[in-house]
């Protein structure tokens, strides 16, 4: 959800945020947490497809009246009517004597629109208008990177030790916003706030609907069982992987016999379209009348929110002295901060997380239900078909990530190589040509 703030076009994989969204990212590190409240309220009054009655956010006056600057008027109407905020300045300067008691507002309105007026990703044949926050698979697969367990011990040294360089008054901000928002108990009347004295465990809880979702655990969910023990659905989608994967298999084949104009072609649409029709079955009947979605949304909000604060060098990162040219890159220093490692495939994970988002969004919305709908996830004509690259990238990373490969006619597991084994030494000799003698 936070990315979509400062990204709201989905699309390839982004490593590197461009130096508007990195001012972005840093005034939405200062919002106070009532402030960040406001505007995930807002964020989810504006979903796409929302049910009438579904889970009624803060009235839009309230939202209003948080985000609104102090200005002398005590109106922000660029806000208020279009919800169109102002270009931000050079510099962030931090709250104080002689500057704005609130922080710059973020430069991009996307999020905010009403959902007709949400930007949507053209593709041949129709446009694909996904939520305003990422799907469910994106918060797995950051989760996976273990960055919540490394940012939750980054806090924890942070409170009860001085291991750790004093933090900037930027990072102090970030540090209580995660800690409050992310880590601490959410606001009773929060959308978002899907904790309670049943469900107490936000962690175990996730891992449940991962589950319910996907028929799958992280890949460190036996150390999290230790401590945040969760229940595995009686019915879920646990064919899910499968049914991907053989769906990823027959979009390869057609990719790479797009350009075949004289040998056999065995691209089969109506495989893709079955395969797709089934995944689309398998979510709606997981979200019937908007089931799990509230804990979608805050998977996917936590997720995207300390996703972001590896994705430049944020005031956190510079401060631990984590600076690196990618967002595994910092994770991994942060992790070695306090003692931990992060996964050995997180590059791929990152890479994987909003592409394959965008693929499944396009699913759910049924844009591959057809054969001629699954054309377009291999159809190179126009060029530069946005769901025949997003596609080749979810291949290529899934196997990276998983390693699974899905350009393989069947699935083969990728093994890392392993150095030869040392020569077996000779037999001993066999007096009188007999067999040696075992003895006990």
């Amino acid at each position: 959800m936070f990315v979509q703030l400062v990204m709201p076009s989905p699309g390839p994989p982004i490593t590197t945020l461009s130096a508007l969204a990195q001012q972005s990212v840093d005034s939405l590190f200062l919002y106070t947490p009532l402030q960040i409240s406001a505007l995930v309220e807002t964020v989810w009054r504006n979903r796409y497809n929302a049910p009438s009655a579904n889970f009624t956010p803060w009235p839009q006056w309230m939202t209003d009246a948080i985000l609104a600057p102090n200005d002398p008027s005590g109106v922000n109407p660029n806000f208020i009517s279009g919800y169109t905020f102002p270009a931000p300045p050079a510099t962030f300067p931090l709250p104080g004597v002689g500057n704005p008691q609130w922080p710059f507002p973020l430069p991009s309105g996307g999020a905010f629109l009403p959902p007709s007026q949400l930007p949507g990703v053209a593709l041949v044949g129709g446009t694909v208008q996904p939520t305003n926050w990422d799907h469910l698979i994106y918060a797995y697969l950051i989760e996976n990177t273990r960055i919540f367990d490394i940012f939750a011990r980054l806090l924890e040294t942070y409170a009860f030790s001085e291991q750790l360089e004093t933090p900037s008054p930027a990072a102090q901000n970030f540090w209580r916003n995660t800690e409050y928002l992310i880590y601490g108990d959410g606001i009773p009347s929060m959308i978002w706030n899907t904790a309670s004295r049943l469900r107490r465990d936000e962690i175990g809880n996730r891992q449940t609907v991962y589950n319910w979702m996907f028929g799958i655990d992280l890949s460190h969910a036996a150390e999290l069982a230790k401590e945040h023990p969760y229940v595995k659905p009686a019915a879920s989608n646990r064919d899910f992987i499968s049914t991907f994967e053989a769906f990823g298999r027959e979009v390869w084949g057609g990719i790479m016999n797009a350009k075949n104009f004289t040998g056999a072609n065995p691209t089969d649409p109506v495989a893709i379209a079955t395969a797709a029709r089934r995944l689309y079955d398998m979510m709606a009947t997981r979200r019937i009348n908007g089931n799990l979605s509230r804990e979608e949304f805050r998977a996917v909000a936590v997720m995207s929110w300390l996703h972001l604060a590896v994705m430049y060098d944020s005031p956190a990162v510079v401060d631990l002295k984590a600076t690196a040219s990618s967002p595994e890159q910092r994770l991994a220093k942060l992790a070695e901060r306090v003692g931990m490692t992060a996964h050995a495939k997180a590059k791929p994970l990152f890479d994987l997380a909003q592409p394959f988002s965008f693929l499944m969004q396009s699913i759910e919305l049924g844009a591959f239900n057809d054969p001629a709908g699954a054309s377009l996830l291999y159809n190179i004509t126009p060029p530069n078909n946005v769901a025949e690259l997003n596609a080749e990238v979810v291949i290529d990373q899934y196997g990276l990530a998983t390693g699974r490969d899905l350009k393989a006619t069947t699935i083969v597991e990728r093994q890392p190589q392993r150095p030869a084994p040392p020569p077996r030494p000779a037999a001993p000799a066999r007096p009188n040509g007999r067999a040696p003698v075992l003895t006990r």
